[in-house]
């Protein structure tokens, strides 16, 4: 049922929707990343198996419905795909307008739902299954085909292997706090490659996490493709050296706001470039962006927390 959802957003909405899967379950089924505006959605997806019943149910613990504002996205679910009909309604919404009970000693919230949307309480939230990405994207939108993707660049395994190394890295450090859900993209398609939540205040931080080993001088360079770049107040740049000679990540590391890039990287032709030594004692202009790697869970969380710049 997820990834049938999952499909009609993305092929529906030509690329203007972004799904990120949750590296740990602890209720969002997903945040659906909205390029129009930058806006994060989370959601949670309810199914159940078609049946010739004119009407089906949903059941839902409380427990699962973790955040009012997120959207939940119901239906039934059939060998040929999603029903006709689907559900689409923020948490807040479901519980005031369903039944409320207790079940075996636990609280639950249930509501009935017709085929036909015209004889149902919930029509005003009913979507054709055909217009779901419409709903998500706010009003119809003129979409454009999307320029031919430039040709690929012929890349060594050992940077995929580094570049892996680096986003596992950063996944490691915030799942140290568990303040912070963690989601990956599904597919991987734009600037965003590990997304934080805060469970608190429901604000996301993007990162996009960049490998290098230190070349000359001790000077690590940080690659960042114009193409894909797309500066965001809720997007920041983690830059980690990898020391082949203690075989792990320096202990310092970059945190830079993708506003702040083009500011202090070098322009190449296209691509921004960092340079960075992570062991050099004197002053540069990255000192306002070098963080100890091993507080990289509680500086993202801050960031997520108070929805501003570090300081």
């Amino acid at each position: 049922m997820e990834f049938r959802v999952w499909t009609e957003l993305i092929q529906q909405s030509r690329g203007m929707l972004h799904v990120f899967l949750p590296l740990l379950d602890r209720g969002l089924d997903a945040v659906i990343h909205r390029l129009t505006d930058g806006k994060y959605i989370p959601v949670q997806v309810k199914g159940r198996q078609a049946s010739l019943e004119h009407s089906f149910e949903i059941v839902v613990p409380a427990s699962k419905l973790v955040e009012d504002s997120a959207l939940m996205i119901a239906g039934q679910l059939a060998e040929d795909g999603l029903s006709s009909q689907l559900l689409v309604v923020d948490e807040g919404t479901f519980k005031r307008l369903a039944a409320h009970a207790a079940f075996r000693g636990e609280e639950i919230y249930w509501a009935i739902f017709s085929r036909d949307p015209a004889s149902s309480r919930w029509r005003e939230y009913m979507v054709p299954r055909e217009k779901l990405a419409e709903r998500l994207l706010g009003a119809p939108t003129e979409l454009v085909e999307a320029e031919p993707p430039e040709p690929a660049e012929p890349v060594g395994r050992h940077n995929q292997w580094l570049g892996f190394l680096g986003e596992s890295e950063v996944v490691r450090r915030l799942a140290q706090n568990p303040q912070l859900d963690l989601f990956r993209p599904f597919p991987d398609l734009e600037m965003v490659e590990v997304l934080a939540r805060d469970r608190e205040t429901g604000r996301f931080v993007g990162l996009q996490v960049k490998a290098a080993i230190p070349a000359r001088y001790g000077e690590a360079h940080f690659r960042v493709r114009k193409a894909t770049f797309v500066p965001s107040a809720t997007t920041w740049i983690v830059a980690l050296a990898w020391i082949e000679a203690s075989g792990g990540f320096a202990s310092d590391c970059l945190l830079v706001p993708s506003q702040d890039l083009p500011a202090i990287a070098v322009e190449g032709d296209d691509r921004w470039v960092l340079d960075f030594n992570p062991v050099h004692p004197e002053p540069t202009r990255f000192d306002a962006y070098r963080r100890n790697l091993a507080d990289l869970g509680r500086l993202v969380a801050q960031i997520a927390s108070e929805g501003r710049t570090l300081t």
